[in-house]
């Protein structure tokens, strides 16, 4: 029996990234993996053969990045093999620093080429770096990882994005996500209907501004052209109750979810849930596991430069067949990667990852 130790934190994000772990904590059993979690390492807890380690625990560590390196090289002395887990939200944001000192480097999605993590990204994402380069929008301060070395690159690999996680759970009020996280952990069973009425066109919510303007850019261009789409129905600005915005999101026929820190957001998989079809920024320079976003199959692609987005939206909205497609077969990759089958899809993965 291997012993797999993940060191991690309680945040809401990391626990949608270890939550396929924990819910399959017998399965990873019989096929011969001991899963332990720590949240305060000490010694004893460290010893195990494989040290999975999130990067979130280390957030206020960076100011002094010498520190996790004196973590790492100490832990090294009770495991036999160290994984760092890179949970940040973006293709960017790396601790590409660590590699000489670590076995392996696992993201939750990947630059297709990765040569261009060895580059130097404006801002640090692809997206970001387009957006200066095309529309030079400039960041009042640059933030730049260390560019990977590509001598090093073999050990940078694919871990699963965070669509694995509690998505019905998480929009719950505080008091049913209490009593939820006592229960067994399970995935939403029934979707709603994706061939139901939607009395609103589209629906576009959540933060525009980010203190980085390379960020936001997009999330307000994007804001301002479906502003102006008066002629509309749509579900924009404002805050409401956990309730409604389930109502709003059950009654739009597409629901538009712009990248944020990262591409892969929460919403994304929520539209699945709620029976929508989904449109966001194209993602083709990315991939992640289990491959669920495909342009045209599971969601419509926004182009960066946003020359598509007004008629996309009326192209689905005049093709019922196309949308309800789109709708139906995000749903359909959503219920096949949570079902007992993707599970095992999921434990295959995880051991196969690992053990590179």
């Amino acid at each position: 029996m291997k012993k797999i130790s993940v060191l991690t934190t309680n945040a809401r994000i990391p626990n949608f990234f270890i939550y396929p772990i924990k819910i399959n904590k017998a399965l990873l059993h019989e096929t011969g993996y001991d899963i332990n979690f720590i949240y305060k390492p000490k010694n004893k807890k460290l010893s195990c053969d494989i040290l999975c380690l999130m990067s979130i625990y280390f957030t206020e560590w960076w100011h002094i990045p010498e520190r996790v390196v004196e973590f790492i090289e100490e832990a090294k002395k009770y495991c036999n093999k160290i994984v760092w887990l890179d949970d940040n939200d973006s293709t960017g944001v790396t601790h590409f620093e660590l590699l000489p000192y670590i076995d392996l480097y696992l993201k939750k999605q990947l630059l297709k080429d990765k040569t261009q993590y060895s580059k130097g990204l404006y801002g640090d994402r692809l997206f970001t770096d387009f957006y200066h380069k095309e529309f030079g929008i400039v960041d009042e301060t640059i933030y730049q990882s260390k560019p990977l070395d590509l001598s090093l690159a073999h050990k940078v690999q694919l871990s699963w994005h965070i669509g694995l996680g509690d998505m019905a759970g998480d929009i719950l009020p505080r008091s049913a996500k209490f009593i939820r996280s006592h229960m067994h952990p399970q995935y939403p069973k029934v979707l709603q209907d994706v061939n139901g009425s939607r009395s609103f066109d589209f629906m576009f919510k959540g933060t525009r501004k980010y203190f980085r303007n390379t960020v936001s850019f997009h999330r307000e261009e994007i804001g301002k052209k479906l502003d102006n789409m008066t002629q509309l129905k749509a579900v924009l600005r404002g805050r409401v109750s956990i309730p409604e915005y389930k109502h709003q999101m059950c009654q739009s026929k597409i629901v538009i979810s712009p990248f944020g820190w990262g591409e892969i957001g929460v919403r994304d998989f929520e539209t699945w849930i709620y029976g929508a079809a989904l449109m966001k920024p194209d993602m083709s320079h990315m991939e992640t596991w289990p491959d669920a976003f495909i342009p045209f199959e599971t969601y419509y692609p926004i182009n960066w430069n946003f020359d598509n987005l007004e008629t996309g939206i009326k192209r689905l909205l005049d093709d019922d067949q196309l949308r309800v497609r789109l709708a139906k077969n995000g749903q359909n990759i959503y219920t096949r990667m949570t079902s007992e089958e993707g599970m095992e899809d999921f434990c295959n993965w995880f051991v196969r990852q690992i053990e590179r």
